[in-house]
């Protein structure tokens, strides 16, 4: 613009003379200032784009953020992303304030308070565009055999043509209604009775209209240049063939199963960044090099599937070396035993006495077992399920399941993570694509074992049944307190940490800090083994290891750790708690029993939370003196006649009444969170090494750190501060001992001193972990038992 301005001899002082000049202007501030000649609406993006604006001009839509100028006080506008309208299909609005906008290879979600002008101005822009032009874009892949046919990928743009006679003296038509149509006699916009005519990639044929849509002439203008081509001869290679904007088009939706090899010289063009095939290219064995063990390729089919795009494609002959080069010729063989496991469970090759099971087992195994053949087996399996040609009709799905069962248990390397998840995603979101669930189902397997570390329990034949079937999840029976229960869907790789947080969300808890204070339990014996789960465990793997243990296991959700605040708005996280602190109160282990007879204050405590037990049971009537004395904790009771007990009790009986049972409950726990030892888990101590301790007693473990407590009194005798707790490490029963200990060290790297504590029964370990203390017999920090996470022992304390 200065130079324009420069050139005409401009400035504020002279007036623009001439029309050209100002027509000159006007031109050079629409195509060089971006955001110049376009109307801003206030819009938003998905969290972490930044968007805040969304402009609309005449050549597209671009999103918009403020940033801050130190050279300009109110900031200045910095363009995000930019989309030419050759660039979108269509808009729509889902909802109110939603739009999204549907490209050629991605969807862009916005919202905005002025969704439905924003459609309006893009909807004109596009119709505009697309009135006159010659122009369609593909909406579905058209990849027919007939090499008379045009072959195209979903987003490409095709160049309309006129339809010519096959040869001189010859015409082209059909038969419609009982009645010879010429097509070139056809006009070019008139009905074309279901086929289109035109070109792409300097190809020319026929392709069904119901595959494209019309679509904006290509944007040459913007075309990058291609490396040794000027932008001037990319611009003429565009017009002449339209070439160039389909490979735009190309470059962001990857290419297609069967596109040019890079093999095929220098005027291959660049691969797209993650796909399967750029990733073949980089690490594959050259497709055009003879195997290395010098043995004939077997079939004519071999010998001639050689290139690239068909190391990705399905094969029905057997594998004769790895698809990615193996050095170590131990491990080729081991490939190639693998891609015939992959094949016997599609159904491509025999079982030869095997299950289905056992092949599954055998190529889980060997992938556990060699780390380095895993992203081996994620591009055989991939391979299989690429342009399946099998003459099993189930063929295709099995592969897509098995996909689904080795991402649930092994990751692959970080290398290949990329390419095989752009492979999911695209399967997942490109419309009219089968298997579109499954490959979704994928991913979020391959994210979760990236995550936790994947399954180690072997799948039984019943859960690879239900899976083959196409069911991938079971309902599981988790024990809240009180006997509440709760039936969740259980999928392949949910983990404690996706069981916790969704009972949470039934309670109305979102933040991750309350997540973090419950603890899913496997209890076996008959109550008698309490182990706590890593949230790192798979849930089916803890139901497969405890059915061949205890087929009466429970699964308990517990809360272990108390920092969070109170909430009394939702009935379930009341009920839960009520329940839970319940027994402890019973037991009069939240205070200390008084020497003497209790304080009036006492009395009124106690008898106040007696009588709103009562009514959470949503009882009217006056209750018996037998139900009082359930009410109040045994020590507390006998300090006073079960009679005076009763008129303490009916004195809050008009306050109570008036409450509903989740109020009691409510208010019966606000009153306990008061209480000196409320948070606290409690265990019975049978004998303990440091004689400052004396036992038996209680120890109460909370924020404060471990509290022991009288057996007879409840009076705190001696405490030990978290930050004085160095580590601590359980032993399970010796031969001379039917009772499991801990070994806690306290103090400092200097004056450091052990504190063994001998506990009543093997429950006594569950709590501990969760505030910070060590108890697996390894010092991992971490307690597993069923279900452990992966480097975890396996042993419960």
């Amino acid at each position: 613009m200065k130079a324009l301005f420069a050139q005409n001899q401009l400035d504020t002082q002279r007036p623009l003379v001439t029309e050209s000049v100002k027509r000159a202007v006007v031109s050079a501030a629409r195509d060089t200032w971006e955001v110049y000649f376009s109307r801003l609406f206030p819009a938003t993006g998905s969290v972490g784009t930044g968007v805040q604006l969304l402009a609309v001009s005449h050549v597209g839509i671009k999103l918009l953020r403020m940033v801050k100028s130190g050279q300009e006080a109110g900031g200045q506008l910095r363009v995000l992303r930019a989309y030419s309208f050759a660039d979108i299909l269509f808009v729509t609005m889902p909802s109110q304030n939603m739009l999204e906008f549907n490209l050629a290879s991605e969807k862009v979600i916005l919202f905005s308070a002025r969704a439905h002008q924003v459609k309006t101005l893009v909807d004109d822009f596009i119709l505009e565009l697309k009135k006159d032009s010659d122009y369609v874009v593909a909406v579905r892949n058209f990849l027919p055999e007939d090499p008379a046919l045009l072959a195209f990928h979903k987003g490409d743009i095709i160049h309309l043509q006129p339809l010519e006679p096959p040869r001189v003296g010859y015409s082209a038509g059909c038969v419609v209604r009982k009645k010879v149509v010429y097509l070139e006699e056809l006009r070019r916009r008139g009905p074309d009775f279901g086929w289109r005519f035109g070109t792409i990639h300097g190809r020319v044929g026929h392709f069904p209209s119901v595959l494209v849509q019309p679509a904006a002439a290509p944007d040459f203008l913007q075309l990058p240049a291609e490396p040794g081509r000027s932008r001037a001869a990319a611009v003429a290679a565009a017009v002449a063939s339209a070439a160039a904007a389909q490979e735009v088009g190309r470059r962001r939706e990857g290419p297609p199963v069967r596109a040019r090899s890079a093999d095929h010289g220098e005027d291959a063009l660049a691969l797209p960044p993650y796909t399967m095939l750029e990733f073949a290219q980089k690490y594959f064995r050259d497709p055009q090099r003879r195997p290395q063990d010098g043995l004939r390729l077997k079939s004519k089919e071999a010998r001639e599937s050689r290139t690239l795009e068909d190391m990705l494609c399905f094969t029905k002959t057997p594998l004769q070396e790895s698809l990615i080069e193996l050095s170590d010729n131990s491990l080729n063989k081991m490939a190639t035993d693998m891609f015939l496991a992959v094949m016997r469970f599609m159904g491509d090759a025999p079982l030869k006495g095997q299950s289905d099971l056992d092949v599954l087992c055998n190529l889980l195994k060997l992938c556990g077992d060699h780390e380095v053949m895993r992203d081996e087996c994620y591009c055989q399996v991939v391979k299989q399920i690429t342009d399946n040609t099998s003459s099993k009709q189930d063929s295709c799905q099995r592969g897509w399941r098995l996909l689904y069962i080795v991402t649930a248990y092994h990751s692959c390397s970080e290398v290949l993570h990329p390419h095989l998840t752009r492979f999911l995603h695209d399967v997942s979101r490109t419309p009219g694509l089968p298997f579109q669930g499954i490959a979704k189902a994928c991913e979020q397997n391959l994210q979760k074992t990236l995550r936790f570390g994947g399954r180690l329990e072997l799948p039984s034949s019943i859960e690879l049944r239900a899976m083959l079937a196409g069911r991938s999840s079971k309902r599981q029976l988790f024990l809240l307190p009180g006997g509440l229960e709760r039936h969740l869907k259980i999928k392949t790789c949910t983990v404690a940490l996706d069981v916790v947080e969704e009972i949470c969300a039934e309670m109305a808890l979102t933040r991750p800090e309350a997540f973090s204070e419950y603890v899913i339990f496997v209890v076996t014996n008959r109550g008698q083994h309490v182990c706590p789960l890593s949230r790192r465990a798979y849930i089916l793997d803890v139901a497969s290891e405890m059915e061949q243990v205890d087929g009466g296991y429970m699964l308990w959700f517990r809360r272990v750790l108390w920092d969070q605040p109170l909430k009394f708005e939702n009935e379930l996280y009341v009920t839960m708690h009520y329940n839970q602190v319940l027994p402890d109160y019973l037991k009069g282990l939240f205070s200390s029993v008084p020497a003497s007879q209790p304080s009036e204050q006492l009395l009124q405590q106690v008898s106040k939370l007696a009588s709103l037990q009562h009514r959470a049971k949503d009882h009217f009537y006056l209750p018996s003196v037998r139900e009082v004395q359930e009410y109040i904790p045994a020590q507390l009771y006998r300090t006073t006649v079960g009679s005076t007990w009763l008129n303490l009790v009916s004195q809050h009986r008009q306050q109570t009444q008036a409450l509903s049972p989740h109020q009691a409950r409510a208010q019966f726990l606000g009153l306990l969170s008061a209480l000196p030892m409320f948070g606290s888990s409690f265990f019975f101590i049978q004998s303990c090494s440091n004689i400052a301790v004396p036992a038996p007693c209680i120890l109460a473990v909370n924020h404060n750190g471990l509290n022991f407590l009288s057996t007879e009194t409840h009076e705190l005798m001696v405490k030990f501060p978290l930050k004085e707790i160095q580590s601590t490490r359980t032993q399970r029963p010796t031969a001379n001992s039917s009772y499991p200990y801990v070994e806690i060290a306290l103090g400092d790297v200097a004056a450091q001193h052990t504190l063994q504590l001998q506990l009543e029964q093997v429950r006594a370990g569950q709590v501990l972990g969760g505030h910070g203390l060590s108890l697996s017999p390894a010092g991992t920090g971490t307690v597993s038992c069923g279900g452990r996470a992966r480097g975890e022992p396996a042993q419960c304390p």
